[in-house]
């Protein structure tokens, strides 16, 4: 990849090191169309690639100080935009084992809801769902779910009868996939930061 002279992005960084944001304007105007390029090569998506290269400025942005001492500027400058290359498609991997983990559970069970459930890591998220039952609901839910009691003894408990508590149940367990159905991409994003 052609750059500027060694000398002129040494003097831009420095600049930049300064927080000077003219120099940093012409280091993003210089790199902005081939570090594009190379980005949308690799991803075949303009959006992603547009992403890419911001990610690549505001890392060098955070970075500007040691990026102003770099034996090799150009080198530390075209690294960052591989690195940021590389990140994305170790997220691409992990949101598509995520997907599939996610798949599996639902081919294997009745209920999705309930498997999120067993997996430990989801076990927070799913929390804060349950959290926002009403509270009824979320005293039978958890005494059925976590506690593994029957409705019967749930009904003795809470002084009801069995049907209160089935229907109780049975609209604890719509409300919950209802919520995760809608908030399935939060919850997947949520589970990867957890692994970052």
């Amino acid at each position: 990849m052609q750059g500027t002279p060694t000398y002129d992005i040494t003097t831009l960084l420095e600049q930049v090191s300064q927080d000077n944001e003219e120099a940093f304007r012409m280091i993003f105007d210089h790199y902005k169309a081939p570090f594009y390029a190379t980005a949308f090569k690799m991803t075949r998506a303009a959006g992603t690639a547009e992403e890419i290269v911001q990610e690549v400025f505001v890392t060098l942005w955070m970075k500007r100080k040691l990026a102003a001492r770099a034996k090799n500027p150009e080198g530390y400058i075209v690294t960052i935009l591989h690195n940021c290359i590389y990140a994305h498609f170790r997220k691409l991997a992990r949101e598509r084992q995520l997907r599939s983990t996610v798949k599996q559970a639902e081919e294997e069970s009745e209920s999705p809801v309930e498997s999120l459930l067993l997996e430990k890591e989801h076990r927070g998220i799913i929390e804060k769902v349950i959290s926002r039952l009403p509270p009824q609901q979320k005293v039978i839910y958890k005494l059925a779910k976590q506690e593994g009691m029957s409705r019967e003894e749930i009904a003795r408990q809470l002084n009801i009868s069995p049907n209160t508590v089935k229907n109780h149940l049975a609209a604890a367990v719509i409300h919950l996939r209802n919520s995760l159905k809608k908030d399935i991409s939060a919850i997947i994003w949520a589970v990867i930061w957890m692994h970052l």
